[in-house]
């Protein structure tokens, strides 16, 4: 009797313990989501503020650099989601029709980082400052 209780008492945690992981699991992925739309929008913001200021106040408040912190931070959450959403996809619990809302979820994440990615190529590789305003103008953010 006393070594059920032992055993029931060390091996408990681990036993409920799965499924805990499992939901913060799936918590740390909405969590990261929640991220990136957040900077994805912050993002927008601040290109729709680029457009409608004047070169001096575009390089007074620094724009280039924030527009350029903004997108670095973004890719990192991105991937950061991505390999969530790479783990909860190969999790043997999940049933096939979260496993194809993932993998959606993961084709359309995709495309973000590489239009993300491309935008901060793009913004790295200005001459000057006044590319940089026009090179902002032109992002195309999805929100």
């Amino acid at each position: 009797m006393k070594r059920r209780i032992l055993i029931v008492i060390l091996a408990g945690p681990l036993l409920f313990g799965l499924p805990i992981r499992k939901a913060l699991l799936g918590q740390t992925c909405s969590d990261d989501e929640g991220m990136v739309k957040s900077y994805v929008q912050s993002i927008a913001t601040l290109v729709g503020t680029v457009k409608k200021e004047s070169l001096p106040e575009f390089e007074k408040d620094y724009h280039e650099q924030s527009c350029l912190s903004q997108l670095s931070l973004s890719l990192g959450i991105l991937d950061s989601l991505m390999d969530c959403l790479n783990k909860a996809a190969s999790d043997s619990t999940a049933t096939p029709a979260q496993i194809a809302a993932i993998k959606s979820k993961l084709q359309n994440y995709a495309k973000l980082k590489s239009a993300l990615a491309q935008d901060r190529d793009s913004l790295k590789g200005a001459k000057n400052t006044k590319t940089a305003k026009s090179i902002i103008e032109q992002f195309q953010i999805a929100v």
